[in-house]
């Protein structure tokens, strides 16, 4: 069976960011190039996005889903409740934002292919309790996912847990452990 892919490319100096993104359909076949900022400007044909915590949201799902493949003490699931980067992701699922569309399009039928690629457990928090948001992993696998930070495709995972960490933290890559693969001389990976 024919899988999707998605390659997330970000910049990190004091603070992680998302500025690319590029997602490849399996069906129907289209390849989504979406940058960072208001609107895609010289870019013409491009989606935007601008870096929100339902962006930051996407970024942590897909870490998630790599590394609990991979067998990492990760777990697969985006929890939370009000405020939360998975209730953001949840928000963004059920209003349909232009970025969403733009990062990864629509279904034939005119709908947001979003929707198939995120599964929700108690969405929009009808019931008590936190919500739960993960990659469809029947649409993608760790194999279909890449991250390249600063230029490197980052394989390791350890970098994608500081990665991880970085997002859902918001952290400066300079509280990163001193075990981590951070060159403090340039502040880069």
């Amino acid at each position: 069976m024919s899988h999707n892919h998605i390659t997330l490319y970000f910049n990190g100096h004091s603070e992680i960011e998302l500025v690319r993104s590029e997602f490849r359909t399996a069906t129907p076949r289209a390849h989504i190039i979406c940058i960072r900022g208001k609107s895609a400007g010289a870019f013409d044909g491009l989606g935007s996005f601008q870096w929100t915590a339902g962006v930051r949201a996407v970024c942590s799902a897909f870490l998630r889903l790599v590394l609990s493949e991979r067998g990492t003490r990760i777990e697969h699931c985006l929890v939370g409740g009000k405020g939360s980067l998975a209730a953001s992701l949840d928000y963004a699922l059920s209003k349909s934002p232009t970025w969403l569309e733009e990062m990864f399009g629509l279904t034939p039928r005119g709908g947001l292919y979003a929707r198939r690629l995120f599964s929700i457990s108690n969405p929009n928090r009808k019931r008590p309790g936190p919500v739960a948001v993960a990659v469809n992993n029947q649409l993608f696998t760790c194999d279909e996912v890449s991250f390249v930070l600063n230029g490197r495709t980052l394989t390791d995972g350890a970098e994608l847990i500081l990665l991880l960490e970085a997002i859902e933290g918001q952290k400066p890559v300079e509280t990163a452990s001193s075990a981590s693969p951070i060159d403090r001389s340039t502040n880069s990976w």
